[in-house]
């Protein structure tokens, strides 16, 4: 089982494992929760589970949510309901070897919903903490992906999308 391995006061290593268990199929570990990566019939996969990529996208909102909760708490910024939409474009030839092509996310889209009274303000500076301290957010922004984050307030509750 994969777990945390090392921890220092300021470092700490996670361990993860990953087994093949089908055609572009696997199961992977990391802590005490296990997961299956697949990919489409498309691609060669069972299309039972999320891709590789399925997952980046899933984090990348999970991390922008949890990073603006942990600051939001810090700043005093109140808020009743907080919802993320992701949008990623990748160019499949990267994957296929296409010379000069990026085999990652060209661009991603992020739509921030809070149901909230605070002031653009105020959410703009939440906004500029956010993009610097979320560790996802910064993995795409060193890689060279163009990021649009789109943070709209709104009283009432947040929209279906």
């Amino acid at each position: 089982m994969a777990g945390v391995v090392k921890t220092t006061s300021n470092l700490r290593e996670i361990e993860a494992v990953c087994e093949r268990d089908g055609a572009f199929r696997n199961r992977n570990s990391v802590k005490e929760f296990t997961f299956p990566i697949d990919q489409s019939i498309k691609a060669g996969g069972t299309n039972e589970a999320p891709t590789p990529m399925d997952y980046v996208l899933g984090s990348f909102n999970g991390c922008v949510l949890i990073i603006i909760e942990r600051v939001a708490g810090e700043l005093g910024f109140t808020f009743q309901h907080l919802k993320a939409h992701l949008v990623g474009t990748v160019d499949r030839r990267g994957v296929l070897g296409a010379e000069g092509v990026r085999p990652h996310f060209q661009k991603v889209e992020n739509t921030i919903w809070f149901d909230t009274d605070e002031s653009e303000e105020r959410i703009e500076q939440l906004k500029a903490i956010v993009e610097q301290r979320c560790p996802v957010y910064n993995l795409f922004k060193d890689a060279g992906v163009k990021i649009d984050l789109n943070w709209i307030r709104q009283k009432g509750g947040v929209k279906e999308i």
